[in-house]
């Protein structure tokens, strides 16, 4: 895997966002915290709309039922 460094010098697409946010910086428009915050946010924020449907084998769903029956007296939905 690439270093930040490496990618900064070989990858223009990189290397423009690094640039961009330096720009940020040096018009006092942002500050290195807040943008470490503002990618933190849109990548959580990302996720939070591209949910990934994830499918439950149907022998585990029916240990967790069987499990819940026995331990909790009320079956998942």
């Amino acid at each position: 895997m690439k270093s930040p460094r490496e990618k900064y010098m070989n990858d223009p697409e990189y290397q423009n966002l690094v640039r961009m946010l330096e720009g940020f910086i040096e018009s006092a428009r942002f500050t290195p915290s807040e943008l470490r915050e503002a990618c933190i946010l849109a990548s959580i924020n990302y996720e939070m709309w591209h949910i990934r449907e994830h499918k439950i084998d149907p022998r585990a769903m029916e240990a967790l039922e069987i499990l819940d029956r026995h331990f909790l007296d009320k079956p998942r939905r």
